[in-house]
């Protein structure tokens, strides 16, 4: 009768938690180049990330690491500050994080900690530019187990 019990407790607190994946999606018709920089304790947003392609709903299609797709991406480990180009309509997986909310003000401090800074950038010219303070507002729910950041062309 325990291990009933305490399996039926299991499996109702697991089933309560949800992992939240991070990425940048580029929905412009040019390549794009991103950096970021991971923050010091950098638990969230990873140093090898994942490029993949979405579909218009922002749904993930194929998951590669870059390598594989024939994009450049450079890593400089020691100061956590990631470069990849990316494709039109692909995506950046940049990490990923528990039951993360963009309503919850303690995830959304999580979010700037571990994200020092952001820079994208299109035929030479930088599309945007932020850091921390501002990194919040750049990222929107697409549902629930994903956060990104639309990257669209600059207006002029």
């Amino acid at each position: 009768m325990k291990k009933i019990i305490g399996l039926i407790l299991l499996l109702t607190l697991t089933s309560c938690s949800y992992e939240t994946d991070f990425y940048i999606f580029n929905t412009t018709e040019n390549p794009i180049f991103v950096t970021y920089e991971c923050g010091p304790n950098g638990d969230v947003f990873v140093t090898n990330p994942r490029i993949v392609e979405f579909d218009l709903d922002f749904e993930i299609c194929e998951i590669k690491k870059a390598y594989e797709i024939g994009t450049e991406s450079k890593t400089d480990s020691e100061n956590k500050i990631i470069t990849c180009e990316l494709k039109s309509g692909q995506a950046l997986w940049i990490g990923n994080d528990l039951n993360f909310s963009l309503n919850n003000p303690n995830d959304t401090l999580i979010l700037k900690e571990n994200l020092n800074e952001l820079k994208v950038e299109q035929n030479g010219e930088k599309l945007f530019r932020v850091d921390d303070r501002y990194v919040v507002d750049f990222f929107e729910p697409i549902d629930r187990h994903t956060v990104g950041i639309k990257v669209k062309k600059a207006s002029r």
